[in-house]
């Protein structure tokens, strides 16, 4: 719903977990939801249109209604942090350089599947037990 500029807002300082909480500590990353973006945006502090949305949707009592790109099967168990925070992987071993990003990204950064994983577990010489991911 929003032109979403990652470059502008990570030179800025800011991180991935201030707006998808979760991303570190939880299970499940979360979209972006409109109270974060009013933290800072629930006054002008530029003339884009893009950021007027954040105020217009805010206003009419609507919540930003992100296109996710990734979706986890619900056989599938995924733990941002048990590879976030356990594993110590940076964002962008999955999500790709998102720093460089000045528009919403509109495809993965790299396939986001079994074999991708099972490539990335073997590679790193950790086990690929089945019942591990599948629930």
């Amino acid at each position: 719903p929003i032109a979403f500029n990652h470059s502008k807002h990570l030179a800025s300082g800011m991180s991935c977990t201030d707006c998808h909480t979760g991303a570190q500590s939880q299970e499940r990353a979360t979209l972006p939801a409109l109270s974060a973006c009013l933290t800072c945006h629930s006054t002008a502090l530029t003339e884009s249109a893009e950021e007027q949305k954040i105020r217009t949707f805010s206003a009419a009592g609507k919540e930003l209604a992100w296109n996710p790109l990734t979706r986890v099967p619900t056989h599938v168990y995924f733990s941002h942090r048990r590879h976030a925070q356990l594993a110590k992987l940076e964002c962008a071993t999955c999500h790709g350089a998102m720093e460089k990003l000045t528009a919403p990204p509109q495809k993965l950064f790299r396939p986001l599947n079994m074999d991708d994983c099972i490539g990335c577990h073997e590679t790193s010489k950790l086990k690929t037990d089945c019942n591990d991911c599948h629930r």
